[in-house]
């Protein structure tokens, strides 16, 4: 019994030492797997500027090596589909400084990767339409095509993040390309117009009628800050009028054929009036069809 304990007792001083002699070598092959990847993603293209900040970053964090090549990954796999890479050293920024662990930082910025390849599926095609070209030519911003092809993923991809329909948000690229407002609507405001979508009150469950309503916004001359401020206005005319976000889409369309100009709709929203009337007015026959309502 003593000559086993003994036994045990020498295999684990055994086992000991060998841990301690092999750990400076699993510390290298780690090291070099984190070089590799680097190394890798500035073959692709990716600046050794976001590299070096990125890692201090996870430095000053006590973010692992492994933690670290898991927040690398899905940049490089952008960088490789040519998509805008730089989405995830702003999420892993952000994530970074708020602290958030980095075992949930990576689902969400592998699904930024894959959501941007599927938005690049419904981008690339309509980039090269001649409407856009046209567009793009009129706007005189100084904005190449490569950027706003950028631009336009990023948008795509924050809707299917959010889980905007994906039919809907491919027709409404299609839509706003044969659309009036594709005679004046600049870069940034067709950026926005699919932007906010996903944003919208009625998105989730009214996804088509979210998209018109961009649409017929893009078409009354709404501008990129205007489009931008649509989302809050309609939460707000939701909660004054009291009615739901559906009706609020049905009073905004009205708004815009009465030709009204986008600061007075936006102002009409905020107040929570919706019809033409005092807050809370209810369009004439808008009741139909609404849960819940009572038709007078």
């Amino acid at each position: 019994m003593k000559s086993s304990k003994q036994h045990i007792k020498s295999l684990k001083g055994l086992l000991l030492i060998l841990f301690i002699s092999v750990s400076p070598f699993i510390a290298i092959a780690q090291e070099g797997s984190l070089s590799e990847l680097i190394e890798q993603a500035r073959a692709v293209g990716i600046e050794q500027e976001k590299l070096n900040d990125l890692q201090t970053r996870a430095q000053t964090n006590g973010i692992s090596n492994a933690d670290l090549m898991a927040i690398i990954k899905p940049a490089v796999s952008m960088a490789e589909q040519n998509l805008p890479y730089g989405m995830i050293f702003d999420k892993a920024f952000e994530g970074i400084s708020k602290r958030v662990a980095s075992v949930q930082m990576q689902p969400v910025l592998n699904s930024i990767a894959e959501s941007s390849a599927e938005a690049a599926q419904i981008v690339d095609p309509w980039m090269i339409r001649p409407e856009i070209d046209r567009m793009l030519a009129r706007s005189g911003t100084g904005l190449d095509r490569g950027a706003f092809r950028n631009d336009m993923i990023k948008a795509g991809s924050k809707g299917l993040i959010n889980n905007f329909d994906r039919d809907v948000l491919e027709s409404t690229f299609e839509l706003v390309a044969v659309s009036s407002a594709m005679a004046h609507a600049s870069p940034s405001g067709i950026f926005t117009a699919i932007n906010i979508l996903s944003d919208l009150p009625t998105a989730a469950k009214e996804p088509t009628q979210s998209a018109r309503m961009v649409l017929n916004a893009l078409e009354g001359g709404f501008n990129a800050s205007e489009l931008q401020k649509l989302p809050g206005v309609m939460s707000m005319a939701e909660r004054k009028s009291q009615l739901p976000a559906q009706a609020v889409a049905i009073g905004f369309t009205q708004l815009l054929q009465e030709g009204l100009p986008a600061s007075q709709i936006l102002n009409n929203l905020f107040n929570g009036d919706i019809g033409g009337g005092p807050p809370g007015n209810i369009i004439p026959g808008l009741n139909r069809g609404i849960p819940g309502m009572v038709e007078i």
